[in-house]
């Protein structure tokens, strides 16, 4: 164990503190990456790293990244080529690029926000972590706003992700999608120090501060300032804000499977095969989907129904107390109860012949 990080609050702070949205896919794979270095946390994971090493190694210039150009930046072997810049320190800040806290639905669709940020954004963000370890040479293209080496990033991280992460993504974002809508009911009923007590074993809430063991060797203070924190459910690891000018600071907590299996031991696919032996394909389907909060015409678009067989699965899940419907105006939106989180997570930590 390392040292602490000591976040410090002011009540416009835990006001403006909340919980994630959807998960990130691409910040996902950037701690997964992080983790396949570490060799640290859960033990059971060194299946999944074996796997996803024989994968890389498998996939040879496609699953490690094309060699950077312009720039030496060496790398070990089966290491992925984005993640010289991802982390190799627990104490090394990750650019904010590749951990975003606002997720889209697929990694597509945020690299695709990756590659349209502002170059001065990009360069204050690298210019940043390059103050606090070395960043290889060729990050200077990216910080110039070079769309080839942006492309090139983009490229590796999706090479990367289709080996180590997307094989168990839908385990993962189940159990991401529970784990947020058991925080966001225990705010409601408790408040947001109810939450920032139970984060897990290394964070401690000794108001007004949240102290949060690392692995890093230094300890430090981080202010909020009036900004407050985002709590966001973590597939791979746990990471700590740093960087003292960022505009929505960000702690990623690790979700800790509690009883059963790790999503990254559960067969690949997911819950959903278990789930669909319990309840049928649609319905399972639906209660992923609710599991993100979702009105009855974003349920029906996301899973591929009509709004009518959308509405009627969401009534049958909701008399058997899996589902909460709130009504505004003409529309529904439906979340998960706490039984259907229980469901959910349980099926993400479960193989799926357990669930037959």
């Amino acid at each position: 164990m390392g040292e602490s990080v000591r976040i410090h609050f002011t009540l416009t702070d835990l006001a403006r503190t909340r919980i994630a949205g959807r998960p990130s896919p691409l910040a996902a794979t950037t701690f997964s990456a992080f983790r396949l270095a570490q060799r640290t946390g859960t033990p059971g994971l060194d299946g999944w790293r074996r796997l996803v090493l024989a994968g890389l190694a498998a996939s040879g210039p496609a699953g490690s990244g094309p060699a950077p150009r312009g720039g030496t930046g060496r790398r070990r072997a089966g290491e992925p080529y984005f993640a010289q810049i991802a982390a190799r320190n627990p104490a090394h800040p990750v650019p904010r690029f590749l951990r975003p806290n606002v997720g889209l639905h697929t990694l597509d669709e945020e690299l695709e926000r990756l590659l349209s940020t502002p170059r001065q954004v990009l360069r204050a963000d690298l210019e940043y972590v390059g103050r606090h370890r070395p960043l290889p040479r060729w990050t200077r293209d990216l910080a110039d706003g070079d769309p080839t080496a942006a492309d090139r990033l983009a490229a590796a991280v999706r090479d990367y992700h289709r080996v180590a992460v997307a094989p168990y993504w839908r385990a993962l974002a189940s159990a991401l999608a529970a784990d947020r809508a058991a925080r966001n009911r225990q705010l409601g009923d408790g408040g947001i120090e109810e939450v920032l007590h139970s984060l897990g074993p290394r964070m401690r809430w000794r108001a007004p501060v949240l102290e949060v063991q690392t692995r890093a060797e230094t300890e430090y203070d981080y202010h909020l300032g009036g900004r407050g924190l985002v709590l966001a459910p973590g597939a791979f690891c746990s990471y700590v804000p740093c960087d003292p000018d960022e505009e929505q600071p960000t702690l990623y907590y690790e979700v800790a499977p509690g009883t059963g299996r790790h999503p990254l031991l559960a067969p690949p696919g997911g819950p959903h095969e278990g789930l669909a032996a319990l309840l049928g394909h649609s319905r399972a389907a639906v209660l992923e989907v609710i599991a993100d909060g979702v009105t009855t015409g974003q349920l029906a678009r996301r899973v591929g129904l009509s709004p009518a067989s959308a509405s009627e699965h969401a009534t049958v899940l909701r008399r058997a107390g899996l589902v909460a419907t709130r009504r505004s105006g003409r529309s529904s939106h439906h979340t998960l109860t706490a039984l259907g989180s229980e469901l959910l997570l349980h099926a993400a930590a479960t193989p799926s012949a357990a669930l037959r």
